[in-house]
């Protein structure tokens, strides 16, 4: 069998022989009529007949039906490729700014109809179809062993089987498509898209001065925040500049999350157009429903870091209870808190004065806010809050970091501290310090300080913890597939290496309980404990990946946590309900992820 040389590739007679004489059928057709449109020119596969031309060639029929499905294999003959008719096209065209891949399945309705007909030819391994910001659709196909059409005829191949909407303005032959970790293609590694235009306005321009200002270098629109020096402390600094210059919620990780400039700016755009349609919605509400003076019902619970993850899931504990409320919010967040029973005054822990206020017009306090990075911030807010509180009771939600690393491996609840305390942990034992030695004296009411461990729930706030410190590392880890170091147990000593957690319900059960009665000193309030080993297996199941488990004569520092938090006192409100288990709000935060990516 003879084998003709044709574009790198080998093809034998009969492709050689079927090739040409397509080639020769075009050449007829279009001299025969030189106003015919390209797509009614003859596809791959016409039955051209013995010694057809121009007069035996007859292009397909707009109103023709499609055979069907191209294959998925790649091993069809190449006329099936015109299979993937107009109308085809027209179905399944994708949404505006995706990529044709879709759910990375041939056969998938949401693919685009190039995607489909590259995939449909024997040479094309891969291929995709992207929709840029600005500008037309692109493909990119992956051709088998580096050999096959030349890219020009592939794109020739697209406009004689597709519905000219359905066309991309090129195909660009590479080596590989790109992929993220998540098996999908990544588009900003392909060749040859354009480039967006910077973003403009006033919140673009507050992005640009703020990264100028602290990291010194004045960025384009997609430099990283990490590149340019940038780090944990700084993003918060940036938020905090951002969120009081423009009014709007921010907050360091917001920042360590969005990275550039642009993704920044347009995470402000929507949180302004978000703001603004609250606020529109909460006015339209008061406008059809009699005035309420604030204050005016008795019983009002002052609970601050209301918008917080913690905060949130005290509301509705609350709100559960039939407790009437008074929420604490920055101005900027004050409208994610417009619901039936709770009020809302404007302030913030930097703000000495409406601290003062806001616990002269309640009932009972629960506070719950933390700067987490600024603990002068935290103690001046505690000590406005305990000399402005004159009744009722007080519950400060505290952390089991207040204990510091004890000695032994069990801590009772109200055991001493034992050094070295990190930052917050000193913060949040000073903060208790205030509150029980103000307890009871000139009228006020009972205090508890509820420490916590890390906190699970399903709400975005808490997810973060999914992207970074010690969880986001385990996570990151089995997203990726592994392998996981964690620390042998008994090394260091230690016959146990794990963390103490507890789902943000139930913690806000212990909260409201405390309000009713207060335990007037230091409880814990933990739902369990859970080794990194089966914490790490946890994630992986839940994430479908495989990853290998090594344990490892070392602790890594972020991964030296080895105690047990007795929660005697606070255990019935502690006591899981369904739907608490581990494994289920752990599934309940991945699944809310908008990434999956650290």
């Amino acid at each position: 069998m003879a084998l003709v040389q044709y574009d790198g590739a080998a093809l034998d007679d009969s492709v050689a022989e079927a090739t040409a004489r397509h080639y020769a059928a075009l050449l007829g057709t279009a001299a025969a009529d030189p106003d015919l449109p390209l797509s009614r020119l003859p596809a791959p596969g016409t039955d051209l007949g013995p010694g057809s031309g121009a007069a035996g060639a007859s292009a397909p029929s707009d109103d023709a039906p499609a055979t069907g499905d191209a294959p998925a294999t790649g091993d069809a003959p190449a006329e099936q490729v015109a299979a993937t008719g107009r109308h085809a096209a027209a179905a399944h065209a994708p949404a505006p700014g995706g990529t044709g891949t879709a759910a990375g399945r041939p056969d998938d309705p949401r693919e685009h109809p190039a995607v489909r007909a590259l995939r449909a030819h024997p040479r094309v391994a891969d291929a995709t179809v992207v929709h840029p910001a600005e500008g037309p659709p692109l493909a990119f196909a992956v051709l088998r062993g580096g050999v096959g059409p030349a890219r020009a005829e592939l794109l020739g191949l697209l406009r004689r089987s597709l519905a000219p909407e359905s066309v991309p303005a090129t195909v660009t032959l590479l080596d590989a498509l790109p992929r993220a970790a998540d098996g999908t293609v990544d588009r900003s590694r392909l060749p040859g898209l354009p480039v967006p235009s910077a973003p403009s306005g006033p919140r673009a321009d507050a992005v640009t001065e703020g990264f100028t200002a602290l990291l010194g270098l004045v960025p384009s629109p997609d430099d990283d925040f990490f590149a340019l020096g940038g780090h944990s402390l700084v993003a918060v600094q940036l938020a905090e500049r951002l969120r009081t210059g423009l009014a709007l919620p921010l907050t360091g990780l917001d920042v360590l999350q969005a990275r550039t400039p642009r993704a920044l700016t347009a995470l402000l755009d929507g949180r302004a157009a978000e703001q603004a349609a609250a606020k529109a919605e909460a006015a339209a509400k008061s406008a059809t429903r009699p005035g309420r003076p604030r204050g005016a019902r008795a019983g009002t619970v002052l609970v601050t870091g209301a918008t917080g993850g913690v905060g949130a899931f005290v509301l509705r504990e609350l709100a559960a209870r039939g407790r009437p409320v008074l929420a604490l919010a920055r101005p900027e967040s004050a409208h994610l808190l417009a619901a039936e029973g709770v009020d809302v005054v404007e302030g913030d822990l930097t703000d000495p004065d409406g601290l003062r206020d806001a616990v002269g017009s309640a009932d009972a306090i629960v506070h719950a806010a933390s700067t987490f990075t600024r603990p002068e911030v935290d103690l001046a807010a505690m000590e406005a809050m305990t000399a402005a509180w004159r009744r009722g009771p007080f519950v400060f939600v505290s952390s089991v970091d207040a204990y510091g690393r004890p000695e032994g491996e069990r801590v009772a609840e109200e055991s001493p501290s034992y050094g070295p305390l990190s930052p917050y942990g000193k913060a949040k034992l000073d903060c208790e310090a205030l509150l029980l030695r103000a307890a009871g004296t000139e009228g006020r009411g009972g205090a508890g300080a509820v420490r916590s461990p890390i906190v699970w729930g399903a709400h975005d706030r808490l997810r973060e913890q999914l992207r970074w410190g010690a969880i986001g590392r385990l996570y990151q880890a089995a997203r990726d597939g592994g392998p996981i170091e964690l620390p042998r147990p008994g090394t260091g000593g230690h016959p146990w290496y794990g963390v103490a957690w507890v789902h943000a319900a139930a913690l806000a059960r212990a909260v409201a309980d405390c309000l009713d009665r207060p335990v007037h000193g230091v409880a814990n309030a933990c739902s369990g404990h859970v080794s990194w080993l089966d914490l790490a297996r946890d994630l992986t199941e839940l994430l479908g990946t495989r990853a290998e488990f090594r344990e490892v004569d070392a602790t890594p520092r972020d991964l030296d946590h080895h105690w047990h938090y007795d929660s005697a006192r606070l255990a019935a409100p502690l006591r899981a309900r369904p739907g608490e288990e581990r494994r289920t709000v752990l599934a309940a935060m991945i699944d809310g992820m908008s990434d999956g990516a650290g």
